[in-house]
């Protein structure tokens, strides 16, 4: 799955509101993730991550450029009938921190 995605931020700021988000989510869904990864490249222009949510493995890439973020992963493939409703929730979490 890919998303772009559009805001009005700085890289940094978009870089920091992602990375606090990230760590966030994993705090808040302890219990159903296991063996959590995630780096950022020294710019922190790009995050890999990847982890076990619920027995199926995800992995995936956010790149943040001027004003956009891709986001790339690849689902569970238990959760491929819901592609459409984990990009929008995807998308809705983006809103969230980036605006």
């Amino acid at each position: 799955m890919i998303i772009e995605y559009q805001h009005s931020l700085t890289t940094e700021e978009a870089y920091r509101r992602i990375d606090n988000s990230f760590l966030d989510f994993l705090r808040q869904h302890a219990d159903n993730i296991r063996k959590p990864l995630q780096s950022w490249n020294p710019e922190h222009t790009r995050m890999d991550y990847s982890m076990e949510i619920m027995g199926g493995n995800t992995e995936g890439q956010v790149t943040l450029r001027e004003g956009q973020v891709n986001w790339e992963g690849k689902v569970p493939s238990m959760g491929s009938s819901f592609n459409k409703k984990i990009e929008e929730m995807v998308r809705k979490k983006l809103d969230d921190i980036l605006s």
